[in-house]
């Protein structure tokens, strides 16, 4: 049986499932990819307290501005606090990791640049976390 929080992160798929299509039909399905992690997606999720964060990728910035105030309009509008940002791939960072590994991913669009940014992401974190540990 599913607890009432397990109720609340499937219905907040469901929704993101919904601005999916919401977001393809204005901007397509080409060219960019939108990746949602953190608590949302969880039972740790805190309505009202946590944000929904989510990385935008496409190599048009025009079309991230575009589709970054899409999303913030869109969430501003159901009272969720959102935390975007632009994955800039001039700069190999351990930040990008979580969101490029995520399961919520709106498209296809990952890119072999993306592949091997990704992996210079991993890198780094590996690195900086043999440095604490050392």
């Amino acid at each position: 049986m599913e607890t009432v929080e397990e109720q609340k992160a499937i219905a907040r798929l469901y929704g993101l499932l919904s601005l999916q299509k919401e977001i393809e039909k204005k901007f397509g399905n080409t060219g960019y990819n939108v990746f949602v992690f953190g608590s949302y997606l969880t039972t740790r999720y805190v309505e009202g307290k946590s944000d929904i964060d989510i990385a935008v990728y496409s190599e048009d910035f025009n079309l991230y501005i575009k589709l970054s105030s899409f999303l913030e309009d869109y969430f501003n509008s159901r009272g969720i606090e959102s935390d975007i940002f632009y994955i800039d791939t001039s700069m190999e960072a351990p930040v990008y990791c979580a969101p490029l590994k995520s399961q919520v991913q709106f498209t296809d669009y990952y890119p072999q640049k993306l592949v091997d940014f990704y992996k210079g992401c991993q890198l780094k974190l590996e690195e900086n976390k043999a440095r604490m540990a050392g």
